[in-house]
């Protein structure tokens, strides 16, 4: 009773994080069959295999563009976002740095931004926002301030263009909570901190972030995939198994449903002693006169009977009398037998024949 009300708490703290981690509108996502777990797998490598080639293409492209050197700087005030931007949207801008312009910030998404704000080369009106991490803030400026001074300094700053409509639009919030006149085509820059080949090759190393976020759903859906595939073998292979088990079973009831029963033989000198089952024992009568020697069996032909029955132990056959042979031949016989022609006239005409037999001539040599 204890150990469950202790773990109550436990149970509504799961609750609550299956509520908001495994929502019911994405429990279908776990639910689908192996191979979409792989198809999916397969896809989002063939992705991650694009944006590795990209992050190539981009270390290879960012060591040319480090050693080419940065393009000559364009004043803002005839800048072009079409002529003015390089490859890698790098850009270089010549412009005004006024210390009394205030710096901002921004969240758009979660990810803050600091700003720092340059007029054009004519000092009219607010055409370029330089945007960086809030921690490198101060050193941006400190960049900024080392290429002059006073409250006026001409400067240019090399970086990459930004086409984040996003901070496009918090930035010309800031901007109108500040009071200040901001051009209707504001330039947003994110410069280069430090050294430009560096910065470069920090640019390009950062792409390869794309490829570990596609890597690694790959390879979880693959695994996922592959794990669904194993249970659903293995439980096909355990309800196969079942199932031949079951059929075997089954077969072994039929043949010893299909063999007959053999009856357990009474013991004793009962009439039940039979084999074949009980039966009554037909009265026998006291006169054996007028009993015939044999069983006669009811409603059968005798001479069928006579054929088919055999005699009882101790009882003698009787052998019915054959009638007395007569002779086809004259005379009798009691069997055939082959005669001379002698015998026959003999026996016919009460004669012999007279007829000799033909002498041969003895056949003499010619020499002699």
């Amino acid at each position: 009773m204890t150990s469950s009300i202790l773990s109550l708490p436990f149970r509504i703290v799961f609750a609550i994080i299956k509520f908001f981690l495994y929502p019911w509108y994405i429990r279908w996502i776990f639910r689908l069959p192996w191979i979409v777990y792989l198809g999916l797998g397969a896809w989002a490598g063939y992705f991650a295999y694009q944006e590795y080639e990209n992050y190539r293409f981009n270390v290879f492209e960012a060591g040319y563009q480090a050693s080419e050197g940065a393009p000559d700087p364009t004043p803002l005030s005839k800048w072009n976002g079409v002529s003015d931007v390089y490859s890698n949207d790098e850009v270089h801008v010549a412009g005004l740095y006024f210390e009394a312009l205030p710096q901002g910030r921004f969240d758009p998404v979660g990810l803050e931004r600091g700003f720092i704000l340059l007029a054009d080369d004519l000092g009219r009106e607010v055409k370029a926002a330089l945007v960086v991490m809030p921690d490198d803030l101060p050193r941006l400026q400190r960049q900024l301030e080392a290429q002059g001074g006073g409250d006026r300094i001409a400067v240019n700053v090399n970086g990459t263009l930004s086409r984040n409509s996003d901070w496009a639009s918090s930035i010309a919030t800031e901007l109108f909570v500040m009071n200040l006149p901001g051009s209707p085509d504001l330039v947003i820059i994110e410069p280069f901190i430090g050294n430009r080949a560096d910065a470069l090759h920090d640019a390009a190393e950062k792409t390869f972030g794309t490829v570990t976020v596609f890597g690694a759903l790959a390879g979880l859906l693959a695994v996922f995939g592959v794990a669904k595939l194993l249970a659903a073998s293995g439980a096909r292979r355990e309800s196969s198994e079942h199932q031949s088990q079951k059929s075997g079973r089954e077969v072994q009831a039929e043949k010893q449903a299909k063999q007959p029963r053999q009856k357990a033989l009474p013991t004793g000198n009962a009439p039940g002693a039979s084999p074949w089952g009980t039966f009554q024992p037909q009265p026998r009568a006291t006169d054996t006169s007028k009993q015939s020697s044999r069983m006669v069996k009811p409603h059968a032909p005798a001479q069928a009977t006579a054929n088919t029955e055999k005699p009882e132990r101790g009882e003698t056959a009787e052998i019915p009398t054959e009638p007395a042979f007569k002779s086809v031949f004259p005379g009798g016989g009691s069997a055939f037998r082959f005669k001379s022609a002698d015998q026959i006239i003999m026996q016919t005409f009460g004669t012999r024949s007279r007829l000799k037999p033909k002498m041969k001539p003895i056949e003499t040599s010619k020499g002699a």
